[in-house]
């Protein structure tokens, strides 16, 4: 793995509902050098940190009981102050379907990992999104407001479920190759 970013300085949230893997994802950022590292078991308590806490950027699991990563995304998406709602996040799931991708998509990620995770991918995800940032500014994902131009394209086929892509569904966004940033 090929050390681009210090990631020292950051601070992360991982939002997942499986205390082993909690665990293990907070050994990979360590082994990043991220020293700051929070952890919600739930959605509603991911909310509650990214309030008090204000992490750099939230790892987060898709399918969590009672309150998943959907529902998480919305209520951040909509909340109104502007450093809350453009909080970068990016699924960490098991669950890489094509709809479940879409879906996060439409809702304001900047970045989709499918488990089980390579250390290197989510480095580079997690330093791409962050330094993306720096660069364009706060977004409320790749394709909310401000959003910002698609660098890295993830051909469908190589996801489970693969299907022919559907119609353009957001302007300036091309489904045959969806960012997965």
């Amino acid at each position: 793995m090929r050390e681009r970013w210090d990631l020292s300085k950051i601070s992360c949230l991982i939002a997942e509902d499986n205390a082993h893997m909690r665990a293990i994802m907070r050994s990979i950022l360590t082994g990043f050098g991220i020293r700051a590292t929070f952890e919600a078991s739930d959605g509603a308590e991911a909310l509650e940190l990214v309030v008090d806490r204000k992490p750099d950027i939230v790892l987060c699991d898709w399918v969590m009981c009672p309150f998943g990563g959907n529902e998480f995304l919305r209520i951040l998406r909509g909340d109104r102050d502007p450093l809350i709602s453009t909080t970068p996040v990016l699924i960490v799931t098991a669950h890489a379907k094509r709809a479940t991708i879409l879906e996060a998509v439409g809702i304001g990620i900047h970045g989709f990992v499918a488990k089980p995770v390579s250390p290197a991918v989510l480095y580079n995800h997690i330093g791409e999104t962050l330094e993306r940032q720096d660069l364009n500014g706060r977004s409320k994902g790749v394709l909310g407001p401000g959003h910002q131009k698609l660098h890295r394209k993830l051909n469908l086929s190589d996801t489970p479920e693969a299907e022919a892509p559907p119609a353009q569904p957001y302007e300036d966004f091309d489904a045959s190759g969806l960012a997965l940033l």
